[in-house]
């Protein structure tokens, strides 16, 4: 895809995504009508006017719906001189309704419901607070200024109850029969009746703080209404480090990610909850393995050896980016398996037991965590019980998942004839015979049919909450158990949460937060950097020969394990099992010294322990060259933290509003991991579990790791009159992983915003509910200094002596005690705008980030007894804009919401210091062991690096005029193109001069787009995702395209069908021959545009009428499907896959992983 087009295609996602329909959208600006004219009150003032025509004036002047009881504002009267404005209606109402000592809210788009400030004792209810007081149930004589009807003589009853999203009846709703004055409040339990004059009529029903609906009566008798609530008329609020902050006031770019119908999806973890939802945050899942890695990055990576993961902090308590999984340490073989996918950090978050998410992306929001926080914070903020009813919840979902489609590769016919073409092109005779062909063609094994299965998965959750004014709970069990799409693959996990909060008294609230989990992951063989088929079941299914069979000779159920990399010796003989427990556990305390002050103690522990098994037979590489090999390992972990902070919030003189916080935290890590090898066992039949039946055991390996961090920090918030806002906020942080002089840094922001909306010019134009303009600058750090760095540290190691081997220990690195903090500098400047009552909501930013003094290993000369040295120098720029957009297209009894957002950000390499304008990547083994990155000033991080393949040479005449080359060429052999020379230009011989950058892994952008649709108790959400522009090696394509019969693997269908077979046959593939085409060289012939656009989820869910409901509160049925349709030029089974996605320089690399998965579910939400 042409990056011209890509393009177009950006601005063209925008302009979508910035204009949705606008169907129904007309309807949020109400339109002026002819009122009835009121009648004088009796009591009205000379010089003033009823209260009723007030109102009346200011929904003819505003086009908008006043609701009260007619009682409320009897003799009440205004000065018509407050009406002669051009401010905003809630300033007006504000003017005449406080002296009134009668209150407003504003719900829906256009209504506003005027009642009495405060509900009277029984008995002594005066007129004005009737609306408060009136009989539930009863048509009461409530009064809107709409149109009225006359009343037929027969009349329909209606009743039902009106509740909210979680089951519960809600007191006090209007319900009102549109266009007369006739309406009811629904009761302590939601229930109300009402009668209607005929079956046209329509019901209102609104409740300050959620979305109205409007109801068509027609042969109902009993309605059921379930009622959502309206953010937006409410003053939201927004989790931010250290406290929460009105929405109204913020400064920074924050995104707030609400976790409703997170059971409805197909998902284990928390983060695939995430993908698509935010601008600028692209989540990838690193493999379709079960509990497999991620890769999140908010805007860009900025670190080369680094982490590129954000903060992640739930319920205060920031958790490590890894979750200790346990990786080969020690023993003859342990580089040969620690290039292994990393597990998920999240997978032990149970998503159920999430509330909110907020995502922090610019230096104002990130600031406040410091040196952990350059590649953005995600707060996650878990259920919390509530005042009421005690409330059970319980849930279940049922998955199944299978490949999303197989590759095509030869039959057993195809493959021999393949191989025979290979060596006749090679000028030898053909390998296979007539009587072979015969022989071996009584075997056609599809190696995907033997590893593939349908997977099942099963997740309950039970929930329990509840409480009273001052003790609140909420306790969550839940248990996952996921099959994987590979046989033999799978991952359990059980939780358990409990949240307390206790109110002592006014000034002192106590909380408990306490989580804990059991994971086991049977981990399928996969994703390797090795070049052998036994180390990743997928490259040895899409290899092995169709005429091999799996089973041996002698018996039909006996794994054959002669057969080297038989990929059922994996599935089935193989093992590898990775059991954790998690448990993170805090508890706060908060005292009120002072009006708007108070001191918050926060103190918790986070403890994980991780245990792997791992065993590879004979039959596989290892296996057979070890006798059977066994490895146990054993990670602990534990930190602790402390946090003491002063919150103060204050509003002075009516307009200038403080939020301030400032505090000290300290937060001390433990690791310790221990592992052990066995190597040449009996037998493979007992696996691990007698490593003392091994006769070789390697020498233990232990590692112990200590550290901390020490913090000041402080924020303050400060508001004028709601239109001018400033942000600033420091946090010092201090490692001990520092040497002296470096150990402490400052890491500061300034974000400054600008509420227009609130100025006097615009309070008149109605259309705007908001306008905010905002930029910030500052700030954050990325711990990238390896603990014990910037000290000398000594290993142990054995030497022969006097005929036995002595223990010795050595210098085990070159320390560097001026190593630092890697220090991201980010600008962004930012506008949020909502139109026509909120109906219509945009966000816009801008950023740029600068990441300087970045964590490089220099290669030095092997003479110094090293051959490399760490040292902080370069610098990366990540730039780029996200928007985003919601949309209520159509309100009523059926509505249709939108959302999206699309991002897109421009990684590049400015520096890398003095002297160094390039290093390549690590080695990668299943590509002819060459580095396949580069990080290259003006390049992106982990570019692509390598030759550039022109076409197929179609005869000598072609060859001769083409550039010289090593090795020898024949029509029907890849002509690597003249790219440059020593000189900077082509000089006509093929070197690794001509290689360049020929493909990067990150995309040009990204979006998502969510529509979602409602009517009665049927909801249908609909979410595509989309990745437009990133480049994905397909290293199964380096053995399994080069048609190089010199080796035993099996090759993919297109390659065969479109091979060379003479001139003019092919451009694009070579001849089938007995050597390797590409000469070990990486080129981008097995680049490929990995651009997709995905039918990422769809919903749909049916929640029964109350009436048909005995036992339960509220029942939701749902059916959903993940990853159903996918459209994209990848030539591999995914193109969502980046199996090395924890190291930056080897991103986007598909070799032998497993892929993502198509999913069918279906479940069940109960409430009682």
């Amino acid at each position: 895809m042409s990056k011209k087009l890509r393009d177009m295609m950006f601005w063209a996602f925008a302009m979508l995504v910035l204009c949705p329909p606008e169907m129904g959208l007309a309807q949020a600006v109400a339109s002026n009508r002819e009122l009835p004219k009121a009648t004088q009150q009796q009591s009205q003032a000379a010089g003033t006017i009823s209260l009723r025509e007030a109102l009346g004036a200011l929904s003819k002047k505003h086009g908008i719906i006043f609701e009260f009881n007619d009682n409320l504002i009897r003799n009440k009267s205004v000065d018509p001189e407050l009406l002669k404005t051009s401010e905003k209606v809630e300033k007006t109402l504000s003017r005449i309704l406080e002296p009134l000592s009668i209150r407003f809210e504003r719900y829906g788009q256009n209504s506003y419901l005027i009642f009495a400030p405060s509900k009277p004792k029984a008995g002594n209810a005066d007129e004005a607070s009737l609306l408060q007081t009136i009989t539930p149930g009863t048509i009461g004589e409530i009064t809107a200024f709409v149109g009225t009807k006359t009343r037929d003589a027969e009349e329909i009853e209606v009743k039902g109850t009106v509740s909210g999203v979680d089951g519960e009846g809600l007191p006090g709703v209007s319900v009102i029969v549109e266009g007369t004055t006739r309406g009811a409040l629904t009761d302590s339990k939601g229930i109300f009746k009402i009668s209607v004059p005929d079956g046209d009529a329509k019901l209102l029903f609104s409740f300050v703080g959620y979305l109205s609906q409007r109801i068509a009566v027609g042969n109902q008798t009993i309605i059921d209404v379930i009622l959502k609530e309206d953010t937006k008329a409410l003053e939201e609020v927004v989790v931010v480090g250290y406290g929460t902050i009105n929405k109204s006031d913020l400064t920074g770019s924050v995104a707030k990610i609400n976790a409703e119908g997170v059971d409805e999806r197909p998902i284990a973890s928390v983060e695939q909850f995430l993908q698509g939802q935010v601008s600028g945050v692209q989540i990838t899942q690193n493999t379709g393995a079960p509990g497999g890695g991620i890769s999140f990055n908010i805007r860009g990576a900025t670190s080369v050896s680094g982490s590129n993961q954000p903060l992640v902090v739930i319920d205060g308590y920031p958790v490590d980016s890894d979750n200790g999984g346990v990786k080969m340490s020690g023993g003859s073989q342990s580089g040969y398996l620690g290039q292994l996918p990393q597990d998920n950090a999240l997978a032990n978050l149970n998503p159920s037991d999430i509330e909110s998410i907020e995502i922090l992306k610019d230096a104002s929001a990130t600031a406040i965590y410091g040196s952990r926080a350059s590649n953005g914070v995600v707060l996650v903020t878990t259920k919390r019980g509530k005042a009421g009813a005690d409330r059970i919840s319980y849930s279940f979902r049922y998955d199944v998942s299978e490949l999303p489609k197989k590759i095509g590769v030869l039959n057993t016919a195809e493959y021999l004839q393949y191989s025979n073409e290979g060596y006749l092109n090679n000028g030898r005779d053909s390998i296979y015979t007539a009587a072979q062909i015969a022989d071996l063609s009584q075997v056609n094994t599809n190696w995907q049919d033997l590893i593939y299965r349908q997977a099942r998965t099963q997740n309950h959750q039970l929930s329990i909450s509840g409480g009273q004014d001052k003790m609140r709970y909420a306790i969550s069990l839940g248990y996952l158990s996921q099959g994987g799409i590979v046989k033999n693959s799978n991952y359990e996990r059980g939780s358990i949460r409990i949240n307390l909060d206790r109110q002592f008294n006014s000034k002192f609230k106590f909380g408990v937060n306490m989580s804990g989990t059991l994971s086991r992951n049977r981990a399928a063989m996969q994703s390797s950097n090795i070049s052998d088929a036994s180390m990743s079941v997928v490259r040895g299914a899409l290899t092995s020969r169709p005429f091999d069979s799996p089973f041996s000779a002698e018996d039909e159920l006996e794994i054959d394990q002669t057969q080297v990399g038989n990929p059922l010796t994996l599935v089935n003989l193989a093992d590898d099992q990775n059991r954790m427990t998690t448990v993170l556990a805090n508890i706060f305390g908060e005292y009120s010294v002072a009006k708007g002050l108070t001191f918050r103690v926060n103190s918790g522990v986070n403890v994980s322990s991780a245990h792997r098994d791992f065993y590879h037979p004979r039959g596989t590489s290892l296996g057979n060259l070890e006798g059977g090999y066994a490895y146990r390992g054993h990670i602990n972990s534990f930190n602790y933290l402390t946090e003491y902070t002063l919150n103060y919030t204050k509003v002075l003189g009516g307009k200038h509003s403080i939020n301030a916080v400032g505090g000290y935290t300290w937060q001390q890590w433990n690791r310790r991991s221990f592992g052990i090898n066995a190597l040449n066992f009996p037998n493979d039949n007992l696996l691990y579990y007698d490593m003392g039946s091994a006769t070789s055991i390697t020498n233990p390996s232990t590692n112990t790791t200590e550290w901390a961090l020490g913090s000041f920090l402080g924020r303050l918030n400060y508001s004028f009159d709601k239109r001018y806002l400033i942000t600033f906020t420091g946090r010092s942080d201090g490692s001990t992983r520092l040497a002296e002089g470096n150990k402490w840094a400052f890491f500061p922001s300034l974000a400054l915003g600008w509420n227009v909306h609130n100025e006097n010019f615009l309070k008149s134009v109605n259309a705007i509910s908001e306008l905010k303009v905002r930029a910030s600058y500052g700030l954050s750090g990325n711990q990238a200094v390896g603990v014990g760095s910037t000290k000398a540290m000594l290993q142990s190691t054995g030497s022969v002596a006097n005929q036995s081997i002595q223990i010795g220990y050595v210098l085990a690195n070159l320390p560097n005690s001026s190593l630092h903090w890697e220090t991201t500098r980010q600008t962004n400047v930012g506008a949020d705008i909502a139109l026509f009552g909120n109906r219509l909501s945009f966000g816009f930013d801008y950023y740029k980030k600068r990441t300087h003094d970045l964590l490089i290993s220099l290669t030095i000369p092997p003479s110094n007894g090293f051959s490399s040295y760490s040292t902080n120098q370069g610098v990366i720029q990540n730039q780029g804009v996200e928007f985003d957009v919601k949309a209520r297209a159509l309100a009523g009894a059926f509505s249709w919401d939108i959302s999206g957002n699309i991002s897109r950000n421009r990684n590049k390499v400015i520096s890398l210091g003095d002297g160094l304008t390039s290093f390549v990547g690590p080695t990668f083994g299943a590509v002819s062991s060459q580095s396949l990155t580069i990080a290259k000033v003006g390049s992106p991080i982990g570019a692509f690096y390598g030759y550039r393949i022109g076409g197929i040479y179609q005869n000598t005449a072609q060859i001769d005029a083409g550039p010289t080359d090593s090795y020898t060429r024949n029509p029907g052999s890849f002509m690597f193109r003249d790219i440059s020379g020593p000189e900077g230009k082509p000089d006509g011989v093929i070197t690794t001069d001509d290689r360049e950058i020929i493909g990067s892994p990150y995309p040009d952008f990204i979006f998502g787009l969510t529509n979602t649709f409602e009517w009665r108790g049927l909801s249908l959400n609909v979410f595509f995702q989309g990745s437009i522009g990133q480049d994905v090696i397909n290293a199964n394509r380096h053995v399994m395209d080069a048609l190089n019969r010199g080796t035993a693997s099996n090759v993919r269908q297109e390659a065969w069908d479109n091979r060379w077979r003479g001139e003019g046959t092919s451009n694009v593939y070579p001849k089938p021959d007995m050597v390797d085409p590409f000469q070990s060289r990486f080129t981008d012939f097995i680049v490929e545009d990995a651009s997709f656009v995905r039918l990422k989820n769809i919903t749909l869910a049916y929640t029964l009428p109350k009436t048909k409901l005995r036992v339960f509160k509220t029942v939701k049925l749902f059916v959903s499907g993940g990853n159903l349709l996918t459209w994209t030029d990848y030539k591999g089974y995914d193109p969502e896959i980046n199996s090395k996605g924890d190291n930056s320089m080897l991103s986007g690399i598909d070799n032998g992983s497993i892929p993502q998965y198509k999913t069918y579910s279906f479940g069940i939400n109960a409430g009682f």
